[in-house]
């Protein structure tokens, strides 16, 4: 008896004792992480503003938390949240979960807040997203002061968002938090749950997610640089694939600590990197172009009617910038005014100079030195370039017209087709909308009698080849297009053929049917998708990406129907080889160019369908969109070398890195659970699968190696590929990881050799020259028995701290910055 009176009142006090937790979550009953100023439970609910805590909260608290700056802030009963933090209602479409704002500083009094270094420890397994490392920031801005006490780490932090050199950002794409499934609520608390230990909490019960429940995404960004000076780079599928190869960068450098041939070569490799025409041809200065200096650029006559022809056929007909007859008849004219310069047009001449200027990585350049007298140079196409841009900008015209317009197009389309600032090329397409919009090329031209129905016409074929330019560009650059589909009501052009059409036709030419090949048949079939892939891309590339699953499939089934109603276009012609050609580029780009869309719309559900099942239908649509995208380029890569390089793009990167990262994927993971009808499935079920998609990857991977060497820079881009395809073919044979390492070296040494080899008697690689290459380094390389052991962790101390993931300056930079993703998300290449 005397031993429950003693029991009693000890049961009667706890009971009495205040659960440790906010307000929300003891009324509900709910086990409360308890952090400061909002738990995890009330930033899902999305009701941060009533997470408050009682006078006693901070004394609960671990040793862990700093509780001295809220000394003199305890006088209220109930602690309020900061003034200072935002404050996001369930209205404002902004979850409060995905905000990255930097935590104040621990020790200052003013903060109001808890730093997150100091968070209280906690006994659940995941984490609220607003506590993973601040090197997986998503904010598209960020504050002054940077935290962590080493200065190193400081700076990594204030200059790297999204730690692109570490190449580690394992955050998944779908922040949990922001997927707004509806909540069971909790039971009402009655008098029998009121005695209930306060230890037993009811834990809150979540619905399946469906595809009609509202997402909300915070798409992967990155930051670079500090304070003012910050270059932004959009949710491009380059930059969230490459987050999903956490091991790249180790084992890049095992590639190189096993193989010292590569540090020797360091000077050479580093010039192969910066490109071997910048110092020269790129740098250089020259006196502003004149009339003479322009014409006196150009090849010979037989030079630039082959580059013409090579232009027509594989750049003009899919981006309409010429009406063809008449730009023919300008040309002979242009020749007849030879002798008299002053009666030639300078804006004609530096547009001849961009045509053949876009054509010219599509010739064979013995056949074009045979037809010239002079000597063609590695650079002369640059050069070219370099002379029409420098025109164009003294230009200085007050109110476009039509001739400009097609000069600043083709200027867009040289300096992507020789890599030239590629990071530029989303400004200048954006200047160019407005011109045109300017201009009234937005604005279907039949409302205006004063315009010719011949400038009707072209008027039309202009705007809608910027808009499908602009799309292109913002679609590889990770960024919004400038112009959706209600910005604009000009019509698209007719399907019919350039000679059907004049500068004294009085009346509008009937159009011909979809199925029949025409000179405008491309932009014909590829303006249908237009509206559709501008809406795809404003929404995977805006700040949140907002929408219901549903939404996607609609998306997915929209771009789909558009891929079973390209045409076949038969051609009349067995041995017409110009028009074969011209409709099987058709063909391929239409295709791929939705692809690609499909792509984008897909890859950030892709990411995460081990995690959600709801997703598994985007991974199958990723896996087949990128494997189409890759047939397309092999089979045109086995047709013909032209057809290959206009081929090859942004998209083809794109497709080759979502194979390589569902591979890796695959093999890295196969605790994770996955859906029997996931890609992941198909992979592990169907043998040879693997061996296949390499296949296709190997195919692209040579493709890019030809352009590469075509393009002022490009060596790293091909690096960077060669080592992410070794690494995938490691994964999945482990036994084999020694050769396909010495694979890796190989293709940097083979491809350097190449292009040295090519430019040995250039001047403009300078007066290092051909540098070690003068002797055959792939042969040394091969000539070694094997590989050399990996170099121990403290090898002459150059090795990084490995909490940092930064590489310091000086020797050791695994293939001399390949993985510097700032240029990576920022490749656009030519259609």
């Amino acid at each position: 008896m005397d031993v429950q009176d003693v029991n009693v009142p000890e049961r009667v006090r706890k009971r009495r004792r205040r659960t440790m937790a906010c307000t929300q979550c003891r009324t509900r009953k709910l086990r409360c992480d308890r952090e400061y100023p909002t738990c995890s439970r009330c930033l899902k609910s999305r009701t941060p503003n009533k997470c408050t805590y009682e006078d006693g909260f901070l004394w609960q608290q671990p040793t862990t938390v700093a509780t001295t700056s809220f000394a003199s802030d305890r006088g209220p009963t109930m602690i309020p949240r900061a003034d200072h933090t935002p404050l996001d209602t369930p209205d404002s479409g902004i979850a409060t979960g995905s905000a990255r704002t930097e935590p104040p500083q621990a020790n200052d009094p003013s903060s109001g807040a808890v730093s997150h270094h100091m968070q209280p420890i906690n006994h659940h397994p995941h984490p609220p997203h607003h506590h993973d490392h601040p090197s997986h920031a998503l904010a598209p801005h960020f504050r002054g002061k940077p935290y962590g006490k080493d200065r190193k780490e400081r700076g990594f932090l204030e200059t790297v968002l999204g730690a692109p050199k570490a190449a580690v950002n394992q955050e998944p794409y779908v922040n949990t938090g922001l997927l707004q499934r509806p909540k069971r609520s909790a039971p009402e608390p009655d008098l029998q749950s009121s005695r209930v230990d306060d230890d037993h909490v009811y834990e809150e019960e979540e619905d399946a997610l469906t595809p009609s429940h509202q997402l909300d995404l915070s798409p992967r960004i990155m930051m670079r640089g500090r304070e003012t000076r910050t270059r932004f780079s959009g949710s491009g599928i380059l930059a969230n694939l490459v987050a999903q190869f956490p091991d790249i960068r180790s084992f890049a450098e095992e590639i190189k600590l096993s193989n010292p041939i590569l540090s020797q070569l360091r000077p050479d490799l580093e010039r192969v990197k910066r490109g071997l025409w910048k110092r020269i041809p790129l740098n250089t200065p020259f006196p502003d172009p004149t009339t003479e200096s322009l014409i006196g650029l150009l090849p010979s006559r037989g030079v630039v009617d082959e580059l013409i022809g090579l232009y027509l056929t594989y750049i003009e007909s899919t981006h309409r910038v010429l009406h063809v007859p008449s730009f023919l008849r300008e040309v002979d004219e242009f020749w007849a005014l030879l002798d008299t310069p002053g009666a030639v047009s300078p804006a004609f001449a530096a547009q001849l100079l961009l045509v053949l200027a876009c054509a010219w990585n599509l010739a064979d350049p013995s056949g074009l030195q045979s037809k010239n007298v002079a000597e063609l140079k590695c650079y002369t196409a640059v050069n070219w370039v370099l002379h029409a841009e420098k025109w164009i900008e003294n230009l200085h015209t007050k109110r476009p017209e039509i001739v400009s317009m097609r000069l600043s197009i083709l200027l867009i389309l040289a300096r992507n087709i020789y890599g030239m600032k590629r990071s530029q090329s989303w400004l200048a397409i954006g200047t160019l909308v407005k011109q045109a919009m300017m201009a009234g090329y937005h604005r279907d031209p039949s409302r205006y009698t004063r315009i010719s129905i011949f400038n009707k016409e072209m008027r039309r074929r202009i705007w809608t080849t910027i808009v499908e330019l602009d799309l292109q560009i913002a679609l590889d650059r990770g960024m919004p297009p400038s112009v959706q589909s209600f910005d604009y009501d000009a019509s698209p052009a007719l399907n019919i053929h350039d000679d059907e059409l004049h500068e004294n036709t009085t009346e509008v030419p009937q159009s011909r049917p979809l199925g029949e090949p025409t000179d405008m048949s491309f932009q014909a079939i590829l303006s249908r998708s237009l509206s559709l892939r501008l809406q795809a891309c404003s929404l995977m590339h805006s700040p949140r990406i907002s929408c219901r699953y549903e939404d996607i499939q609609r998306l997915d089934w929209e771009l789909n129907r558009h891929l079973s109603r390209i045409p076949a276009w038969v051609t009349t012609e067995p041995n017409d080889l110009v028009t074969q050609h011209k409709v099987t580029l058709w063909k391929s780009l239409i295709e791929t160019k939705l692809a690609q869309t499909l792509l984008s719309v897909h890859t950030p559900f892709a990411i995460e369908a081990r995690r959600e099942a709801l997703f598994a239908p985007s991974a199958r649509s990723r896996m087949d969109a990128a494997t189409r995208i890759l047939s397309t380029q092999r089979r045109l890569h086995e047709t013909s070398r032209p057809l290959s390089l206009c081929m090859f793009g942004e998209w083809t990167l794109h497709a080759y890195i979502s194979v390589c990262q569902l591979l890796h994927s695959t093999e890295s993971d196969n605790s994770a659970p996955f859906s029997p009808t996931s890609s992941t499935s198909l992979l592990q079920s169907l043998p040879g699968l693997p061996e296949s998609l390499l296949t296709l990857v190997e195919t692209a991977l040579v493709s890019l190696e030809a352009r590469s060497l075509l393009v002022t820079k490009g060596a790293k881009d091909y690096f960077f590929f060669s080592t992410i395809v070794a690494l995938v073919k490691a994964r999945l044979w482990p036994a084999q990881a020694i050769m396909y390492k010495q694979q890796v070296v190989e293709r940097v040494l083979s491809f350097t050799q190449t292009l040295f080899s090519r430019h040995a008697s250039c001047e403009h690689l300078g007066a290092p020259g051909m540098g070690n290459f003068k002797t055959n380094q792939v042969a040394a390389f091969t000539a070694t028995p094997g590989m050399v052991p990996v170099m121990p962790a403290d090898f002459e101390g150059m090795l990084p701290p490995p909490h940092l993931g930064v590489t310091p300056p000086g020797d050791f930079d695994p293939f001399l910055d390949v993985f510097d993703w700032e240029d990576l998300t920022g490749m656009t290449f030519p259609c």
